[in-house]
C-alpha cells in the first residue's frame, strides 16, 4: 500500500497513478474531493485499490485522523510519500508568524507526525520518500519559507535513513526542478520569456513533466534500489548543474 500526499493534482497525482502498477493506493487531497475521487478512477483502472481521504496536513488533528484512516483500512504501510506542500510565496521580510506556521505545519510537522505513526507498519522493503525542490538549495522569489521547510525535510529523510535503515526501511528525497503543472503555470503568469529562460537554462532541452518525476519515485521505491537511503536526488534535466536560472530569472520580473 502506498500513501501519496497531496495526491490529487499534479506531481502527487502522477506519482500516485504510476505507483498504482503494484501497490493499492491512499489518495489524499487537503479539500477537494472530487479530483481526489478522479485520481482514485484513474488508480482503480490500473488494477488497484484506491481509498480517498481528505485532511488539511497544518491541522494536527487531521493529520492523526489520516493516519488512523491508512492503518484501520490496511494495517501496514510499504510507502509513504510526502508531497504536499503549501505556503505564501513572499519575501521573507513580509511574511509572519501565521504563514510560517502554516508552511512548517504543512509540510514538516505533518511529516514528522505521519513518520511517527506509520513507520512502525512499515517491515521489510518499506520506503520513504519526501519531494523537496530547487528552492531548498537556491533562493528563489516568494519561495524563502518554502525552502527552508523542504531543506528541514531533507534534513529528516536523513535522519531518518539512519534510524530505519536496520529494519530494512529506505528513506530518500527528491528534488525536482521546474515541472509542467498547475503551479508552475501560476508561477509564470503568462510570461513566456520566462517559460523560454528555463528551458534555455535546461541542457536536455526542455522541462521536466510529472510523470519524469514520477518514473524516478517508482524506481526509488522498488526493490531495485534496496541499497539506496539517505540521498536527495535531483530531477531537473541538468538545469540545477548550471547554479540554478533563479538569478536571471529576478531580472525578467
Amino acid at each position: 500500500m502506498a500513501l501519496v500526499t497531496g495526491s490529487a493534482r499534479g506531481i502527487g497525482r502522477a506519482i500516485t497513478e504510476r505507483l498504482a502498477d503494484d501497490h493499492d493506493c491512499v489518495v489524499h487531497g487537503r479539500r477537494d474531493a472530487r479530483a481526489a475521487a478522479e485520481v482514485a478512477r484513474a488508480v482503480e483502472a490500473r488494477g488497484a485499490r484506491a481509498l480517498v481521504v481528505t485532511a488539511d496536513l497544518a491541522d494536527p488533528a487531521q493529520v492523526t485522523a489520516l493516519a488512523d484512516a491508512v492503518l484501520d483500512r490496511y494495517g501496514r504501510v510499504d510507502t509513504l510519500v510526502a508531497n504536499a506542500a503549501a505556503t505564501a510565496f513572499r519575501p521573507l521580510v513580509e511574511v509572519t508568524g501565521r504563514h510560517s506556521r502554516l508552511t512548517f505545519a504543512t509540510v514538516v510537522d505533518s511529516l514528522v507526525e505521519l513518520v511517527h505513526r506509520l513507520a512502525p507498519a512499515m517491515g521489510e522493503g518499506g520506503r520513504l520518500l519526501t519531494i523537496s525542490g530547487l528552492d531548498a538549495r537556491f533562493a528563489q522569489s516568494g519561495h524563502g519559507l518554502l525552502g527552508g521547510a523542504k531543506a528541514a525535510s531533507e534534513a529528516l529523510t536523513r535522519s531518518w535513513a539512519v534510524e530505519l535503515g536496520p529494519r530494512g526501511v529506505t528513506a530518500n528525497a527528491i528534488v525536482p526542478g521546474p515541472v509542467l503543472t498547475d503551479s508552475l503555470e501560476t508561477y509564470l503568469d503568462g510570461r513566456e520569456d520566462v517559460r523560454t529562460l528555463l528551458v534555455d537554462h535546461t541542457p536536455v532541452g526542455r522541462l521536466c513533466t510529472p510523470s519524469d518525476i514520477a518514473e524516478v519515485a517508482a524506481f526509488l521505491v522498488s526493490p531495485a534500489a534496496a541499497m539506496i537511503s539517505g540521498q536527495v536526488i535531483t530531477v531537473d534535466g541538468g538545469i540545477s548543474a548550471q547554479g540554478g536560472p533563479w538569478g536571471a530569472m529576478r531580472d525578467l520580473w
